[in-house]
């Protein structure tokens, strides 16, 4: 009776290995592109994800919150993230990347020389330190390749300081995903002045989703630049009933003049885009 208990554990341990083994090569032989805007409250946290490989844009104002959100996108097998791209040193933006670096082996982080005044920032910087991550500047014109997808780095550009600022949104790292005949703008906090720098630059920003800046401020997301970017959708990722009242009515007006769809996170929780392949349109997956 033991010994047949004894095969019928060895068995059923064998059974859950091959299962985690044919998970890991599927996972890592799936070659579509998903791109997640989470759910994290007052802040911005995007999760891009192709094969087992994963970049994370921001990790949002709160650890525990975006560690569940990883939990739950994230095989539990793998505890590597292999680029986090910090856009500026705000609260809202890497507070919760605190605890994603103490979880996961972090391969690089991209940020810029722009560095805050808070406590907070400077527990940021002591943990990239601790765990000896390697920091890369973001700077315009730097390539990101992720097997088909690129990711460009399109602002900062030109002089950016060195050291404490005060408008940290000014500098916030504006990148471009392209997988295919599909197209992502991430813009961090970027208020409308510096939305004008990049036009004046003549910079490509046309993307078919946009990620709408400072979670739709009133002093971002100018006429001029949606008609710039022409996209299709524009994500906001919001808090509900937040303090700040974002988004703004006059952002939201902007953008359903240009009769764009609006998806927000307050209202949907998670906004998940399944691309299968280069030659086909992403798509919006129902939570």
């Amino acid at each position: 009776m033991r010994h047949r208990k004894l095969s019928y554990i060895l068995i059923l341990t064998l059974v859950i290995i091959s299962l985690i083994l044919a998970g890991m090569i599927w996972f890592g032989r799936d070659q579509g592109l998903k791109v997640v805007f989470l759910d994290v409250g007052q802040g911005d946290a995007i999760l891009i994800m192709q094969g087992s490989n994963q970049i994370l844009i921001d990790g949002g104002p709160n650890g525990q919150v975006l560690m569940e959100k990883l939990g739950h996108y994230v095989p539990f097998w793998d505890r590597e993230i292999e680029m986090i791209i910090a856009t500026h040193p705000d609260q809202d933006h890497i507070e919760g990347l605190l605890e994603a670096m103490k979880n996961y082996r972090v391969g690089s982080l991209v940020e810029t020389t722009v560095q805050s005044e808070s406590q907070l920032y400077k527990k940021f910087e002591e943990v990239l330190a601790q765990k000896q991550i390697q920091k890369i500047q973001a700077l315009a014109g730097t390539k990101i390749k992720m097997d088909q997808a690129e990711i460009e780095i399109l602002s900062p550009r030109g002089e950016v300081p060195t050291g404490e600022v005060k408008d940290t949104n000014s500098y916030s790292v504006v990148a471009r995903l392209v997988f295919g005949q599909n197209s992502f703008l991430f813009t961090g906090d970027l208020p409308e002045e510096e939305e004008k720098k990049l036009i004046q630059n003549k910079v490509d920003l046309q993307a078919q989703i946009l990620k709408v800046a400072h979670h739709g401020s009133k002093y971002s997301t100018g006429a001029e630049f949606l008609e710039a970017v022409k996209p299709k959708e524009a994500i906001i990722s919001v808090g509900k009933n937040n303090r700040y009242g974002h988004p703004a009515s006059e952002a939201l007006e902007r953008i359903k003049k240009q009769r764009i769809n609006i998806l927000r996170t307050d209202e949907r929780g998670d906004i998940r885009y399944d691309c299968k392949s280069i030659d086909l349109a992403c798509a919006v997956v129902a939570n």
